[in-house]
């Protein structure tokens, strides 16, 4: 993944919980949390497959 995707997802994630709140708000973090976590993730095997 490029780096503007990861910069952008947490613009957008960031925007979305500061106009919201309450139940809204903590699953927007959630969802920004794991989406995060997925594109490091993916980023992360990919550099492994690359040096077999």
């Amino acid at each position: 993944m490029k780096q503007w995707l990861i910069i952008f997802c947490c613009v957008v994630f960031v925007m979305a919980s500061v106009l919201t709140t309450g139940l809204v708000r903590a699953l927007i973090d959630l969802s920004a949390f794991i989406a995060i976590l997925a594109l490091v993730w993916h980023q992360d095997s990919a550099k492994v497959e690359n040096i077999e």
